[in-house]
């Protein structure tokens, strides 16, 4: 947990530094999803109201919202490196034990749902851009990731439910910032944009290996 909040403690540092009058960093800042990955959990749970069953299937890199927060640093007007950190997490039904009214025969004052699934990952990345034109970048980079899969009510008892640790991946990243695209200009004006990107990744979760490679798309800010 320390080292968490040391991480994004120097992410945010770096945001504040990009804000200097003239200096070759910017702040970027982005929310995206993805989609792709093995399976790391396919099961079903019981709605306690009507009986019926939902299914559950979460993915090492499918259907994952992120938050990502870093700094880039201008080389010249076609080469820059960013350091970023993001924040995903992959939901499935929410679980509230609630209370059983015997009159009823309901459960009241939370989700009806026997179980809930999450799947959250922290990870890092450093990578280089050029700039075909003023408003298109491409980027190549490295990737470090950790995950954990947490399970609620019923659940909670999966067998590969715990932390994931992740081999270093490679990301390929196609930017395109909107209007004047003034990412390079001195003043430094802010600029925003959509990304897309490849990330190719492998966790680990109690010796068992899950391929997480996964495609997202995203929307990006450079301030």
């Amino acid at each position: 947990m320390l080292k968490k909040f040391v991480f994004w403690g120097a992410l945010v540092a770096c945001h504040a530094v990009a804000h200097a009058d003239g200096s070759p960093w910017r702040g970027y800042l982005a929310l995206g999803i993805s989609a792709g990955g093995d399976t790391l959990a396919k099961t079903q749970v019981t709605d306690r109201q009507t009986g019926q069953t939902q299914p559950v299937e979460l993915t090492a890199g499918g259907g994952l919202g992120s938050f990502t927060l870093g700094a880039e640093y201008r080389f010249s007007e076609v080469v820059a490196l960013r350091a970023s950190g993001s924040y995903g997490r992959e939901g499935s039904t929410q679980y509230q034990k609630g209370t059983f009214n015997s009159d009823t025969q309901r459960y009241e004052g939370g989700y009806s749902y026997d179980g809930g699934l999450t799947f959250t990952t922290l990870a890092s990345e450093v990578t280089c851009f050029f700039s075909v034109t003023p408003a298109l970048r491409i980027g190549l980079g490295a990737r470090q990731s950790v995950g954990e899969l947490s399970g609620t009510g019923t659940l909670a008892a999966l067998t590969n439910t715990g932390s994931y640790s992740a081999a270093p991946g490679t990301v390929v990243e196609l930017q395109y910032l909107f209007g004047k695209s003034n990412r390079h200009s001195e003043e430094g004006e802010p600029a925003w944009g959509i990304n897309l990107r490849a990330v190719r990744e492998t966790f680990t979760n109690k010796g068992t290996e899950f391929n997480a490679d996964h495609v997202g798309i995203g929307l990006i800010g450079y301030f």
